[in-house]
């Protein structure tokens, strides 16, 4: 067991729970009304967290970071697309 503790996918695990507990505690901290519009830099700030916890999830558990530099940079690129599309959907509504 414990040389699992001191592999690269536990370090990643780990940061990804942090991640995730991080936007569970950002949205937490603004949900006092029931229906009430959320804060654009609470929203902007979930977002880029979810961003960066898919690049782990993609680098590490599927293994990117040994294929080609083409790939790597496609799959940084589709992350950043999704990123500014989802954001400019939520800023232009708002």
């Amino acid at each position: 067991m414990t040389p699992y503790l001191r592999g690269p996918l536990f370090y990643t695990w780990l940061c990804l729970v942090i991640a995730t507990l991080l936007s569970w505690w950002l949205g937490l901290e603004h949900d006092s009304e029931p229906h009430h519009r959320a804060n654009t830099a609470v929203t902007i700030a979930i977002l880029l967290i979810a961003i960066i916890k898919c690049r782990f999830v993609i680098r590490s558990y599927m293994e990117v970071d040994r294929a080609p530099a083409w790939l790597q940079w496609t799959c940084d690129g589709w992350l950043l697309l999704n990123f500014g599309m989802v954001s400019s959907f939520y800023w232009f509504v708002l």
